[in-house]
């Protein structure tokens, strides 16, 4: 069961794979925008990663990647009430399991609070999985963010909602097959996370719906994804939910924007969406935002034809 103390580093293993990290994001229909940020230690290489993208009107207006730093000391000396930085990306625990702050400090800059109102919701806490390349542990939280950002020359006051999440564990990049997650707010009273793994051919699907208060466990979902100008880039998507209860949800996923990761041949895609509860019941056509994470190995052909998508971040870094 997920408590307070979890907010913290962990004790860790002996796989040099282990690792920690922070992540959050948000969507703000009003400005047409997306964010994420994230920071994350692996503690045998003695690394700190850093990354931090926007997107506004579908195009992105903000990619800062300090990855792959040089942590001075032992990562488990850090402390989130102190700050966790990588480059000018500062990562601070206000409260525990309730409020975070994310700053970027220079030039870019970045001044938000993450305040959660759902509870933490623990993918080991009910009998669904993860792959064992992903993490050992992971929960979820979703929440309002407000403050404001100034990428460029264009400052916004950011009122939003968004998701975030942690996890420690082993993440092994090199057996890793891919995954789906997604995360949608539809107001402070509904949204929605889900986490499809796949280990040797098996899918494993985790997540929850809250809803009345309450989290609700994922027993099973499907997507089907329509993809856009190549395979593995988003168009859009019919997403089945099934809680453990048997309550059903369907939704549609519209692309609004969209960003290319690549990690080795681990190509990570992230995209900005609209969603629509379809219609059925009380929540019959709702509308949300959110992000669709799907990841998938490339080959070197598959690498080389998506090319161009990547030299975007070039002009990003640019600016």
């Amino acid at each position: 069961m997920i408590d307070e103390r979890d907010e913290w580093l962990h004790e860790v293993g002996s796989d040099p794979a282990w690792q920690e990290s922070f992540y959050f994001n948000w969507a703000d229909p009003g400005r047409h925008s997306f964010t994420l940020a994230r920071t994350g230690y692996r503690f045998h290489a003695r690394k700190t990663d850093g990354l931090a993208i926007s997107l506004r009107d579908g195009e992105l207006e903000l990619f800062y990647g300090p990855a792959d730093l040089d942590h001075e000391g032992d990562c488990r000396d850090e402390d989130p009430k102190r700050g966790l930085r990588a480059g000018d990306l500062v990562v601070t625990m206000l409260e525990p399991l309730r409020r975070w702050r994310l700053q970027i400090e220079g030039e870019r800059g970045m001044d938000v609070v993450f305040e959660a109102h759902t509870p933490a919701f623990d993918y080991g806490a009910h009998d669904a999985k993860l792959a064992s390349t992903m993490t050992g542990a992971h929960f979820e939280q979703s929440g309002r963010v407000s403050g404001w950002t100034h990428f460029g020359a264009r400052r916004c006051e950011i009122d939003a909602l968004g998701q975030r999440d942690k996890s420690w564990g082993v993440r092994d990049w090199q057996r890793l097959e891919g995954w789906e997650w997604l995360a949608g707010q539809f107001g402070r009273d509904w949204s929605f996370n889900l986490m499809q793994t796949i280990e040797r051919g098996e899918r494993f699907d985790n997540g929850f719906v809250f809803r009345d208060g309450a989290n609700h466990p994922v027993e099973r979902a499907r997507i089907g994804y329509v993809w856009g100008e190549h395979p593995h880039q988003l168009r859009d998507a019919n997403i089945e939910l099934v809680e453990a209860g048997g309550r059903t949800h369907r939704l549609h996923a519209r692309a609004l924007g969209s960003f290319p990761i690549l990690r080795d041949d681990v190509w990570l895609e992230e995209t900005h969406v609209a969603y629509r509860l379809a219609p059925a019941g009380s929540e019959a056509g709702r509308e949300g935002q959110g992000v669709v994470e799907h990841v998938w190995r490339a080959t070197p052909e598959q690498i080389r034809a998506r090319v161009g998508r990547l030299a975007a971040i070039l002009g990003a870094l640019r600016r």
